[in-house]
């Protein structure tokens, strides 16, 4: 299993206002089966410590996905995990849109893809297993990537892959594509200052952002919600 030197984000926040609009999240319906395994989804992250979005950052993206209509029909969700990311970016698609999810661990893409085929989304989601910086330049291009690999043990070798993964998903992004970036505040520490603890994936997601935030051909801005997502549209 990977080990990551970043503290796991909890899923829910202690944030009152982020518990509040996750509660009335948690209100909004969702089809039985799916929410069925989201929840199983949920308690299974809490219990083994693996870390996923959550369900108001889950329902964030499921909604900014399906403000697009039938022109996001191709996604790119990079850090499977055990799928919680890929059930709510296949929920937001139209009929014959499809999921590309890839996963470093076989062993949490096994577990993915079972909870992905109780989920009833089998059909829309494909797990790719392996390293994303091999895969990713054999594929095509997409509408929406999701990125929620930072805590991966990739930028704790070394802080340059952070950068160099923006640049790859920009080269596989279409012009007007939306890329969604987890994880911009990296465990807090780009916002803790000089109190924050120097780490590798520290340092790549803050050259990250700043290289997002300067690109002329990009168009976005960080939610603060839990560790922070980058939305932003390709402009160029």
């Amino acid at each position: 299993m990977i080990n990551t030197s970043l503290p796991i984000v909890p899923q829910d926040s202690t944030d009152q206002r982020e518990i509040f609009a996750t509660a009335l999240v948690r209100q909004a319906p969702l089809p039985e089966r799916l929410n069925t395994v989201l929840l199983e989804m949920e308690k299974v992250a809490r219990d083994e410590g693996i870390p996923v979005i959550g369900r108001l950052e889950g329902a964030i993206v499921r909604t900014l996905t399906a403000l697009r209509g039938d022109t996001v029909t191709r996604v790119l969700d990079l850090g499977t995990a055990i799928g919680y990311s890929a059930l709510w970016l296949a929920y937001a698609l139209p009929e014959g849109g499809k999921v590309t999810s890839i996963e470093l661990d076989p062993e949490r893409a096994a577990r993915a893809a079972d909870f992905i085929d109780r989920a009833g989304m089998a059909d829309r989601i494909e797990i790719l297993v392996g390293d994303a910086f091999e895969l990713i330049p054999e594929l095509g291009t997409y509408d929406l990537i999701f990125q929620d690999i930072m805590k991966h043990r990739y930028f704790g070798s070394d802080p340059s892959l952070a950068t160099e993964l923006l640049k790859l998903s920009k080269a596989h992004l279409e012009v007007n594509g939306f890329l969604m970036i987890d994880n911009a505040f990296c465990g807090g520490g780009v916002v803790a200052g000089e109190t924050a603890e120097h780490s590798n994936e520290l340092v790549g997601v803050r050259n990250m952002n700043t290289a997002l935030a300067d690109d002329p051909d990009f168009d976005g801005v960080i939610l603060p919600v839990r560790d922070g997502l980058w939305v932003a549209r390709r402009t160029a």
